[in-house]
């Protein structure tokens, strides 16, 4: 691993940075563009991580305040794996006093976003940056700026999850409408999980995010122990047992108990790269129990980037690799 730059001084105990995530294994052009499109809009200090198996990065050093780079590993979902690699150098550099981890095809609508959640973070540890988010259509590559895209009708809306818990409701919930917008065969969770999440580091000393969904779903992981909801998650998501167990045994090293969600009131526009049915969000991890996933077992966490271990590793390897290339969301 290493960080390319590490320049501006703006990012030196900034109260607020952005961290994202950034892969690209199958080369497509959307994730490319729409990166852009969300750096020119993030208004905050940005620490990007990209993870390039072949060591061909997509990104220049220039494209954020800090950038480091992170090369092989095997084709799985590295997201998480990645954060944390931003979070080590953040917390060993002393950037910021609040991080907000975010996909990198997100744009807040306000201007003052980075405000609300810093106050949210005041009162709550773990903070969904934002209450909604518009998921909008493929789009011109000239459409680019807030006001731009804030003009476009949406293809669908959804609540975050912390703001649909802060309004009394469930972590799941089969109404009509919440399934049709997931495009889901399942009980859907009741607002969006991910994009957009925010921590207080010093409430959270021992944090790190779950790596162990290595087909997606990592989101939904923290947010439902953050809640106290693990059994809820179970029983409504097809985990083994060895993959529970050690869900369980993060979430006890690295949340503090009874650490709760806050919600921001922020509105988020996700930036298109493939449509909703093609992630397959309610079938995915049923990939794993077909080869009796045992994170502990099936995973290297040796090097910077996970790799396969174990007899079922080429295995799992083959089927985790059809789901990526499948999703047709480059």
């Amino acid at each position: 691993m290493t960080a390319a730059r590490t320049t501006a001084s703006s990012t030196r105990s900034a109260p607020l940075v952005a961290l994202t995530a950034y892969y690209n294994p199958f080369k497509g052009e959307h994730r490319r563009h729409n990166y852009h499109v969300f750096r020119r809009n993030i208004g905050v200090p940005l620490v990007t991580v990209e993870w390039a198996r072949d060591g061909h990065f997509d990104l220049a050093p220039g494209d954020a305040d800090v950038m480091i780079r992170v090369e092989g590993g095997d084709l799985l979902w590295q997201k998480e794996r990645l954060l944390n690699r931003g979070l080590a150098h953040i917390r060993r550099e002393a950037l910021a006093r609040d991080v907000v981890l975010i996909d990198a095809d997100a744009v807040f609508v306000e201007p003052d976003w980075a405000a609300r959640v810093s106050e949210r973070l005041d009162e709550c540890a773990i903070v969904q940056a934002y209450s909604h988010v518009d998921y909008l259509p493929d789009l011109p590559h000239d459409i680019q700026t807030v006001a731009q895209l804030a003009r476009v009708k949406p293809e669908r809306a959804l609540p975050s999850i912390g703001w649909a818990v802060a309004q009394g409701g469930a972590l799941f919930n089969a109404d009509p409408e919440l399934v049709k917008a997931w495009a889901m065969t399942i009980i859907p969770v009741s607002g969006n999980p991910g994009m957009c999440t925010a921590l207080r580091l010093a409430s959270l000393p021992d944090f790190e995010l779950y790596e162990g969904n290595i087909v997606g779903g990592g989101d939904l992981v923290l947010l439902a122990s953050s809640l106290g909801a693990l059994d809820e998650l179970f029983a409504h998501r097809t985990y083994t047992s060895s993959h529970q167990a050690d869900v369980r045994a993060w979430a006890q090293r690295c949340l503090p108990q009874h650490v709760g969600l806050g919600c921001a009131d922020n509105r988020l526009m996700h930036l298109w790269h493939g449509t909703m049915e093609g992630r397959q969000y309610g079938q995915r991890l049923g990939i794993l129990p077909k080869y009796d996933y045992d994170p502990q077992i099936d995973l290297d966490r040796s090097g910077e980037a996970l790799r396969f271990s174990g007899k079922r590793g080429d295995a799992l390897e083959a089927a985790v690799g059809a789901y990526l290339e499948s999703r047709h969301d480059a």
